[in-house]
């Protein structure tokens, strides 16, 4: 393989029971129209950080999950719980959200309707486990090598909260671009957890939103409730700003990808890390997923990708030899993870690849 690039990395309702198996996507819809029919339904479009915040309700409830590693590392890791995303869908009210609502109610897919991004996938928890012992080194000194994280179909972006959390308890400039087909996901999960983990990951002694008469709540809980003030807001944004750290926040399809890849910044210098979870899961989303992630990884010089996937989704047809397959022939090579093949609480095997040029 040529440009050979490691990075290091070689490879209540919420909680543990919100970590969903997705034995199967049954109710993806595949193979009612052309995965280029259905998937040119949503256009892509990136989104204003700022602007979400400002419509941020008053206070957002949270949970924490951790994350252990292979290696026997913990993190705790905060997200919204899924009962304060249905409350301010409800209270929202805009008439279009029926099917998200029904997706906070089962483990269903529907294709180009609602992707699943509510929920923490068990592939996603895998992936998030990996890159807490391979990701942060110097332990760290290939991440400093990054210049560019993108989690495709990040949904509640547990694999990028790892690597956010350490960009930003070691004050490293990333540039991090989160892609979900809901733009609802990206408002209701992604940012707010995002902003979870930046509050979290405030250390006492700088200077902060909170005080002794105002204390961070996620520094004496690990579920409660933030408060957001306009103090909060502003402080997040100068925070990232200070840090030279970039969110970019994309929804909507990955087809046709001449739409959706200039919404990904990349140059042959940026050093780029994908990451993705439960994404091949049928052959129609396995087809469009492999070639934007070809097409982000063929326009830069050192780049690579690690993917966590089920070996087989029943029912569906997508499946980890035919990623393999569809990569080779895009010329690019997928390979597994050594020891990285896990058997999931109803027996379904998943696995965890690595993804570079040829």
């Amino acid at each position: 393989m040529a440009g050979q690039f490691r990075f290091g990395f070689s490879g209540d309702e919420m909680g543990e029971a919100d970590v969903d198996a997705g034995e199967s996507h049954a109710g993806s819809g595949t193979g009612q129209m052309s995965s280029l029919e259905q998937a040119q339904s949503v256009p892509a479009q990136a989104h204003n950080v700022a602007e979400w915040l400002s419509s941020f309700p008053s206070r957002i409830s949270y949970s924490t999950i951790k994350i252990e590693s292979p290696k026997g590392r913990c993190l705790d890791v905060p997200r919204r719980e899924l009962f304060d995303v249905k409350m301010q869908l409800l209270a929202e009210d805009e008439g279009n959200d029926a099917d998200l609502l029904a997706g906070l109610d089962s483990a269903d897919i529907k294709t180009n309707v609602y992707e699943g991004g509510f929920k923490s996938w068990e592939c996603s928890i895998d992936l998030a486990a990996l890159l807490l012992d391979r990701g942060p080194r110097k332990d760290i000194d290939d991440l400093c090598r990054v210049d560019h994280v993108v989690e495709l179909g990040c949904g509640t972006a547990i694999p990028t909260l790892i690597l956010y959390q350490y960009a930003l308890s070691e004050g490293l400039s990333l540039y991090f671009t989160l892609a979900d087909y809901n733009v609802a996901v990206l408002r209701l999960v992604t940012l707010p957890n995002l902003l979870l983990m930046w509050a979290k990951s405030l250390k006492s002694s700088t200077a902060s939103p909170f005080s002794s008469e105002n204390p961070n709540p996620l520094h004496e809980s690990p579920t409660g409730d933030l408060e957001i003030t306009p103090q909060i807001c502003a402080s997040f944004l100068e925070s990232l700003r200070e840090q030279n750290l970039i969110l970019n926040l994309v929804s909507g399809s990955w087809t046709p990808p001449t739409a959706f890849l200039p919404l990904i910044p990349v140059s042959q210098d940026m050093n780029t890390l994908v990451l993705a979870s439960e994404t091949i899961y049928s052959p129609s989303s396995l087809s469009a997923f492999t070639e934007v992630l070809v097409g982000i990884l063929e326009r830069v010089r050192m780049g690579k990708a690690m993917v966590a996937a089920k070996r087989v989704y029943f029912g569906v047809g997508g499946s980890v030899s035919a990623f393999k397959q569809e990569a080779a022939g895009r010329k690019a090579v997928a390979y597994e993870i050594e020891n990285a093949d896990i058997i999931g609480r109803n027996g379904v095997q998943r696995c965890l690849m690595e993804v570079q040029m040829m």
